[in-house]
């Protein structure tokens, strides 16, 4: 009896093995997975067309969407996203753009037609408390925590709810501010 358990046991830990390799196999086929021995290489960002996604996005999510004017042409376009109209207090209706900055760092601009507290929470994973107030070019953000080690900008105007975050420097979340600020209305 021993010996038919121990068998049986080596049976299904080969079988096991197989399909393990079957499954490896597939991911390499298929690009889930790849061997780098050396570690992870520097690959091409993404690119995405945030300017395109922002105009397409404008007539889905319900409220005045605007273009970024301004936006340092070293900074590289890597996310677009849109959550569209009636969305929820969980999901409020948003568009969101991102960039790599120069230095390898990100940011996001959020544009919504949630409240304040309903973005934060849908964006941030949390409502924090204010930690300060930044002004730019006239325009005065407030700086609340973001997620992880993050900061965000949030402000309102009319019935847009505009949030920056990233892990960028405070003087590129200055150089988005002043391009939202200083930004088009999309137009499809």
């Amino acid at each position: 009896m021993a010996v038919t358990r121990a068998k049986t046991l080596s049976s299904m830990a080969i079988a096991a093995a197989v399909l393990g390799l079957v499954a490896f196999g597939l991911m390499f086929l298929y690009g889930n997975a790849s061997f780098a021995p050396a570690g992870p290489s520097d690959g091409q960002a993404p690119t995405a067309d945030v300017d395109g996604g922002l105009t397409r996005a404008a007539p889905l999510v319900g409220f005045p969407v605007v273009i970024p004017t301004g936006v340092p042409d070293d900074w590289h376009p890597n996310s677009f996203s849109f959550t569209a109209a009636p969305g929820s207090t969980e999901a409020p209706a948003a568009v969101r753009a991102g960039w790599l900055t120069e230095q390898g760092r990100f940011l996001t601009a959020v544009q919504s037609s949630g409240a304040l507290e309903d973005v934060q929470q849908a964006e941030l994973g949390d409502v924090g408390p204010a930690t300060g107030k930044v002004d730019v070019g006239g325009v005065t953000w407030t700086e609340v925590p973001g997620r992880r080690s993050e900061v965000a900008w949030v402000r309102t105007a009319g019935d847009v709810t505009y949030l920056i975050t990233g892990s960028a420097s405070p003087e590129d979340f200055q150089k988005l501010a002043a391009a939202l600020a200083a930004g088009t209305p999309a137009t499809s």
